[in-house]
């Protein structure tokens, strides 16, 4: 019959064990994680931006100038 002292010590060992079966696992999937990161891309996207020169006039047109004065000057009469 095993002594209370043994089976301390044996309980310690079961624990050593798991420890270390534990340990090995993470060491085996940090060993295939490593693999996965240096292993290349088979493709790559890649998003281009691509600016296009145009001739736009951006000048207020004329009529629409003259309605922007008279709103204007009606805000400023009635203000």
């Amino acid at each position: 019959m095993a002594s209370s002292k043994q089976e301390q010590v044996d309980q310690l060992w079961e624990k050593y064990r798991k420890t270390l079966e534990m340990l090995e696992e993470a060491l085996q999937d940090n060993e295939q994680l490593k693999q996965q990161l240096d292993e290349k891309p088979k493709e790559i996207e890649v998003e281009k931006i691509v600016e296009v020169e145009a001739d736009i006039n951006l000048d207020t047109p004329q009529s629409i100038a003259e309605l922007e004065k008279k709103v204007e000057q009606k805000l400023a009469n009635n203000g």
